[in-house]
Parts: C-alpha cells; structure tokens; sequence
C-alpha cells in the first residue's frame, strides 16, 4: 500500500513540495482536504499513475494495474480535444476570443511568480468555476492545472497513419505521458486547445491534475 501511495501522489523525505500537497492523511487512514481548502479544487500534485488508478477505481474496475493505460478511463488527447473545441478550429475552447483573466485562470507574467507561494494563496479555481467553459458547456478545459490524459506523448504521433483511425490514441509504452489545458503557472498561449507536451508519468506538479 505504501509503494502504491508513493506512485500515486507520495514525495520523498525533505521534498518541499510537501507544503504545496492540499491532502493530508487523517489517523483512520483516510486522505482529506487541508483545512481551509475547498474539497472543489481541482486533485494536484497526483501522477499519471494516481490518476489512472483513480479512473479506473472511479468506474468501478479494477485499480491495481494502474501502470497499464490500456484499460484506463482517462481521456485520450483526441478525446480531450474534441471536448475542448468540438468541431470548431478555434484557438481556445471558448472559440477565438483572446484569453483574459475573466476566461480562464493562467500566469499574465510569469516573472512576477513567486516561487515560494504558499498552498493557501494558490489562484487555483474550484472545478465548479465558470472558467474554461468550451462551446458545449464543458468546465475547466483551459487554464487552472494541466489535465493527465491516456496517451504516451509523441510530438509526431499526429503525423501518423494510426493517429487518422477511430478512436486513435497513443498506446505505445513509454513513460512520457500526455497533459493538455495550460495552468495557472503557464502563460494563456499553452491553454490553446491543440496545444501538446507530455511529462514523466511518475510527475507530481501543485499545476498538474487530470478529470476523468
């Protein structure tokens, strides 16, 4: 169980980001929000691991293969895609609009980010915000924290034969997994909606979380 806690959202002994962890683990063993901290708040500081495990958990399946992106309930890049923009060839999911802070929650300057901000002055919007909101009506699709999807992060896969088939996805193995929606330590232009990049799977970030 300790291994598993450790994949999912653990930090070794004297990481500092321990302070940016809005969890703590109650004497009966189960994980709560911090005082003071929305349970609303979008999950941080969770690997891809976690994430997956917690899809899986989610619809009821079997977690403990969480390593495994095959069975997995996270969405893939094409899927999250389509739920940010539809059809449309817009820039972001509210269509073409340039973003501002009344869109979507992002960094303007990033040379004014203070490294050492403190979990309690986190900009970070509940997952309930009308931020992000695509054409459909869909919440959180830009800006906030990045969001984990199902796939191995290849910046060709697009390129691809594999990548024009139904329901494509990346299912190479591979430890670099995707991430899409921008976050509030990033500037608005990584919010796009075709914006890519992938990050390690076992990666914990106080602006990266996942929706499933």
């Amino acid at each position: 169980e300790q291994e598993q806690i450790s994949d999912w959202i653990g930090l070794r002994p004297g990481d500092l980001r321990e302070r940016h962890t809005p969890l703590f683990c109650a004497g009966d063993g189960v994980w709560r929000p911090k005082v003071g901290f929305s349970p609303k708040w979008p999950m941080i500081m969770v690997s891809w691991y976690g994430a997956n495990a917690y899809s899986l958990w989610a619809n009821g399946q079997d977690w403990r293969d969480y390593r495994d992106a095959s069975q997995s309930f996270l969405p893939t890049e094409a899927q999250w895609e389509y739920a940010a923009r539809g059809v449309y060839p817009s820039n972001f999911p509210w269509g073409n609009m340039a973003a501002s802070e009344d869109l979507l929650v992002f960094c303007p300057d990033e040379q004014r980010l203070d490294p050492d901000i403190r979990l309690e002055d986190f900009p970070l919007q509940p997952v309930t915000a009308e931020l992000g909101v695509s054409l459909s009506g869909l919440r959180g699709m830009a800006g906030n924290v990045w969001q984990w999807c199902r796939d191995k992060y290849d910046a060709e896969f697009y390129k691809s034969r594999e990548a024009s088939r139904p329901n494509a996805w990346n299912s190479a193995a591979g430890d670099m997994k995707s991430e899409r929606g921008g976050s509030w330590v990033g500037p608005a232009s990584v919010a796009r909606s075709s914006y890519r990049r992938g990050r390690r799977a076992g990666a914990k970030g106080r602006c990266l979380g996942f929706r499933c």
